[in-house]
C-alpha cells in the first residue's frame, strides 16, 4: 500500500514545483506596484460566550486559530524600499457549552517594506502599523461586543518569481500585536498566495 505524504512533504513538493517554473531572468526588474492576495491564518485571543444560567451569558477569553484572507498593495520607491498597505480579515464560529460565538477580526496597516531582489526569489521584511477591529456575536441571538485598537505587524516572507508579471508568495509570517476586547495580544499570523506586478520602476 502506498504511503500518504504528510503536510510537510506536500509543502516541500509544491515549493520545488514552483521553483522549477520560476523564470531565471537575466536581471530582475523592479515593478512600480505589487498586488498580493491569498489565504491567511491567524492565532488570536478571542471572547467566547456561554450560558451560566438559563437566561444569563458570561464569557471567557480563549486562544483560537482563525482562518481568512490577506491582501496588500506595495508601491516600490526603488529596488529595495517600498510602502505597503495591508488589509486582512479572519473568522471563526467556535461553540462553547452549546453557545456559538461568531468571531470576526479585521486590520488595516501601513508601513515600509525592505526587499532583496534576485532573478528567481525575493525575500522581504516589513514593519506595519495601523488599527484592528474585532467583533463577537452570539448566534442566532444573544450578546455581542466590538472593539477598535492600535495594531502592529512585523515580519517578512519569500516571493518566487514566475516571470515579469507575477510571483508566488510561498510564505509570509508576522508577529501581530494589538489590544482588543480587554486582551493584550502578542500573537502571529501567516499567509500565502499570488503576487501580480504592474508597471516598472526606473
Amino acid at each position: 500500500m502506498a504511503q500518504k505524504n504528510g503536510p510537510i512533504q506536500n509543502f516541500l513538493q509544491l515549493f520545488l514545483i514552483v521553483l522549477s517554473f520560476a523564470t531565471p531572468c537575466v536581471a530582475q526588474e523592479t515593478p512600480a506596484w505589487e498586488f498580493f492576495g491569498g489565504y491567511s491564518f491567524q492565532r488570536s485571543d478571542v471572547r467566547e460566550y456561554f450560558k451560566s444560567s438559563p437566561i444569563l451569558f458570561t464569557f471567557r477569553n480563549q486562544d483560537v486559530n482563525l482562518n481568512g484572507w490577506e491582501t496588500s498593495v506595495t508601491e516600490n520607491l526603488n529596488r529595495w524600499l517600498g510602502g505597503t498597505l495591508d488589509l486582512s480579515g479572519h473568522y471563526k464560529t467556535p461553540q462553547l457549552l452549546g453557545t456559538r460565538s461568531r468571531e470576526r477580526m479585521f486590520s488595516i496597516l501601513y508601513g515600509p517594506r525592505f526587499s532583496y531582489r534576485t532573478p528567481s526569489v525575493i525575500p522581504f521584511a516589513h514593519v506595519l502599523m495601523g488599527v484592528a477591529h474585532a467583533a463577537v456575536r452570539v448566534t442566532p441571538v444573544g450578546p455581542h461586543a466590538s472593539d477598535l485598537s492600535f495594531a502592529m505587524a512585523a515580519g517578512g516572507g519569500l516571493d518566487v518569481n514566475l516571470g515579469r508579471k507575477a510571483a508566488i508568495r510561498v510564505f509570509q509570517a508576522d508577529y501581530f500585536r494589538t489590544n482588543l476586547l480587554g486582551t493584550r495580544q502578542n500573537k502571529y499570523r501567516a499567509s500565502a498566495g499570488v503576487v501580480f506586478y504592474l508597471g516598472k520602476r526606473e
